[in-house]
């Protein structure tokens, strides 16, 4: 691997592609180009397998809807009566002719008090189901961009990883030529050499690591990611995050939490839709009658209305509102703990995301700009001849190493921003297909 030119090596174990960066294909996400949030949510809404079924629910609470607005379907009714069996009354009648009778008529169930509250209860659930969605397209979008932002730390730490590496592979040469010369021990050539496979493994897990981390996102976005393609790409991308004004703080208007009112509302109307059950809802029926039996002295041709009531006297809807009344409860007590439990985790992110970005403020405005001086430094001495090239080594590797715990202290506070905003309200717009039905 010494003998490997790291370009080479990172292109080869990056698997570099040789499409542009800035390019985004139906097959393929480029993060170095990713979208902002909302088109990102929309990406997802089109593409992850996960939302074709979640539209299909959206789609049936939208059936549900539509089914309660519609009115019962009336009935027709169709009769033959009055078949004779045995002689004929007076005697001599044609039985199939002369003596039955034909009617012709219509049932109408009109509800009584039910509508509504059925409408009201469907229009709620319809908002409730689109909600939740929108909250799981919000978690998955954030999911994703957590996803990015390891593949971007990876990348930067790759990039730190493949420098020390090659200064460790100088350093053993360096040692090795000392101990030719008589300068050193061997046991600082075994040194340098233990130091430099660890180095090795460090860079082969990752690589692992970012190879994992591209996969979470193919995973999540329904199409193959493609890596940064280089450190400063992947360093503005967890940069651009963190540089951001902080969203308002409205916790009430989560999806997750619109969705449990939602779900309460419809419990509600469902609730008073059950107690509504004791209201018997009357059939209404009127029709047509022609009757052949006119020798008994029968009206020919007749019309007849008639009105019928169920009798509700053992089951008035008392297990629907026992359950309507459970479901009512439930989704108030657990959006209020929700609510509570945002309260107290958007206190303690803040709090930590404060103290994370004093930490970075302290390493990148004091602790980098002096290793880099010093590593500055050591080269103009090792150039003039006043340092040895050990020395400028070791203060590259620690500068290495505090470059790869400042990307770590990045992905950190990246971390705590998403979790932040998860708390709150803020996340990407509803796709057109969810936001018109809530």
């Amino acid at each position: 691997m010494r003998r490997v030119p790291p370009l080479l090596l990172s292109c080869l174990l990056l698997g570099a592609t040789t499409a542009p960066a800035s390019t985004s294909t139906h097959d393929s996400l480029a993060l170095a180009s990713l979208p902002d949030e909302d088109s990102l949510a929309s990406l997802l809404w089109a593409r992850s397998p996960e939302f074709a079924t979640a539209r299909a629910r959206v789609a049936s609470a939208q059936a549900d809807l539509v089914r309660a607005g519609q009115l019962p379907n009336p009935e027709l009714d169709l009769s033959w009566n009055t078949l004779p069996v045995g002689p004929t009354n007076p005697p001599g009648l044609d039985r199939l002719r002369d003596v039955p009778n034909y009617q012709v008529g219509l049932s109408q169930l009109i509800e009584l008090g039910k509508r509504g509250p059925r409408q009201d209860s469907a229009r709620a659930e319809l908002a409730a189901t689109a909600l939740d969605v929108l909250a799981d397209l919000r978690t998955r979008t954030y999911e994703l961009l957590e996803s990015a932002a390891e593949v971007a730390t990876s990348e930067v730490r790759l990039a730190e990883l493949e420098t020390l590496v090659t200064d460790a592979a100088r350093l053993t040469e360096l040692q090795r030529a000392r101990q030719r010369q008589g300068d050193t021990a061997g046991l600082d050539v075994d040194r340098a050499v233990l130091e430099e496979t660890q180095l090795q493994g460090q860079l082969a897990e990752e690589h692992s690591r970012l190879s994992g981390s591209l996969l979470t996102c193919s995973r999540l976005a329904g199409l193959a990611c493609t890596p940064f393609g280089g450190r400063d790409a992947a360093a503005t991308f967890l940069a651009s995050r963190l540089s951001r004004a902080p969203g308002p703080s409205s916790v009430q208007q989560r999806p997750d939490l619109r969705a449990l009112e939602a779900q309460r509302q419809s419990a509600q109307a469902a609730l008073t839709l059950a107690r509504r059950r004791w209201l018997p809802d009357p059939t209404v029926r009127a029709g047509y009658v022609h009757d052949r039996f006119v020798e008994s002295g029968n009206q020919k041709n007749a019309f007849f209305v008639g009105l019928s009531f169920p009798l509700p006297l053992f089951e008035r809807g008392q297990a629907d509102a026992l359950a309507a009344s459970a479901q009512a409860e439930a989704a108030e007590q657990t959006r209020s703990q929700l609510s509570a439990q945002a309260e107290r985790e958007e206190q303690s992110l803040t709090t930590q995301l404060q103290a994370v970005a004093a930490r970075r403020d302290r390493v990148r405005n004091q602790t980098l700009p002096l290793a880099s001086a010093l590593v500055q430094r050591l080269e103009a001495a090792v150039k003039a001849g006043g340092a040895s090239l050990q020395d400028l080594l070791f203060a590259r590797r620690t500068y290495g190493q505090l470059l790869m715990d400042a990307a770590e202290l990045d992905l950190t506070a990246f971390h705590l921003s998403v979790a932040l905003d998860r708390v709150r309200a803020a996340g990407p717009k509803a796709p057109p297909e969810l936001s018109e039905r809530f």
